[in-house]
């Protein structure tokens, strides 16, 4: 069973029973969801037994922000919210092969949010009107689609805490914290942080691959190498597959097959080494 909980006054959780996929590797298990105020709204904090990956994004009619939870299974369950939501609502839906959770929150048209998912635990920030200008990392959220495909929203997998070290500091090789995409109605955003600068090369491969390779970088995180499926979303990326070459030099190489070609640029930002692909 899974406990609910919340420190928003008069919010309780009921609990609900997880399925699990049937995979050679155990899927995540939700073992809590809380909601948790804010300054500037209202946090929806999930946490599992292994790293999450999830795509998010808005729909207009009725207004929500979305959360799907890939290959993580839970029994439908309807939550009362607070603040800038009017509530949780977890379905289940199986598809290629695997479970998805949906966390739908409905809110007022055009909110603001935010997705971070650091080790086991995900947090949906939802911010109250008026409070955007006060937080760095939220978005404006759209809410056009296009032939019911997505046109703005995210894929991400959990940020890597203890498994990643500072190659600076140990002359190792890089290691490669976060692979996300972000899809909004002009352009198509893949993109690699690393826990330090890296040499990278980004070749096109046929007609519809182009090849990301990392020179001197590892993976530590399991779950950063696996796939990332971009077909949900109305976008030139189609699939985003990450993997490790061992060699005398470790290297990254992230295949990123394509629905069709269109222009891109490669642009090294912080730590992040980002592909635009225009729309």
């Amino acid at each position: 069973m899974v406990r609910f909980s919340t420190v928003v006054p008069a919010v309780t959780f009921a609990a609900f029973a997880l399925g699990f996929a049937s995979a050679a590797v155990a899927s995540p298990r939700i073992t809590d969801i809380r909601l948790e105020s804010s300054a500037d709204g209202v946090n929806v904090i999930v946490d599992a037994t292994e790293p999450l990956t999830f795509q998010s994004w808005s729909k207009a009619s009725p207004s929500a922000v979305v959360v799907d939870l890939l290959d993580t299974a839970a029994a439908p369950a309807s939550k009362p919210g607070s603040g800038p939501i009017a509530g949780v609502e977890i379905t289940r839906h199986d598809g290629k092969g695997m479970p998805l959770t949906r966390l739908t929150l409905p809110t007022a048209v055009g909110q603001d949010y935010d997705v971070t998912a650091v080790g086991n635990t995900l947090t949906i920030a939802v911010f109250g009107k008026g409070t955007r200008a006060n937080v760095t990392s939220t978005r404006q959220v759209r809410v056009a689609s296009v032939d019911q495909r997505i046109v703005d929203g995210e894929l991400g997998r959990a940020t890597a805490t203890d498994a990643i070290q500072i190659a600076q500091a140990t002359g190792g090789p890089r290691q490669m914290t976060y692979i996300g995409f972000r899809n909004t109605p002009t352009q198509g955003r893949v993109f690699a942080r690393l826990n330090d600068t890296a040499e990278y090369t980004v070749r096109k491969q046929g007609d519809n691959l182009v090849v990301l390779e990392i020179k001197n970088a590892t993976i530590p995180l399991r779950n950063n190498k696996n796939h990332l499926d971009a077909t949900f979303f109305d976008s030139p990326v189609k699939m985003i597959t990450p993997s490790e070459i061992e060699d005398a030099t470790p290297t990254i190489r992230i295949v990123i097959e394509m629905k069709s070609a269109v222009p891109f640029e490669t642009k090294l930002e912080g730590r992040e080494i980002a592909i635009y692909f225009k729309r």
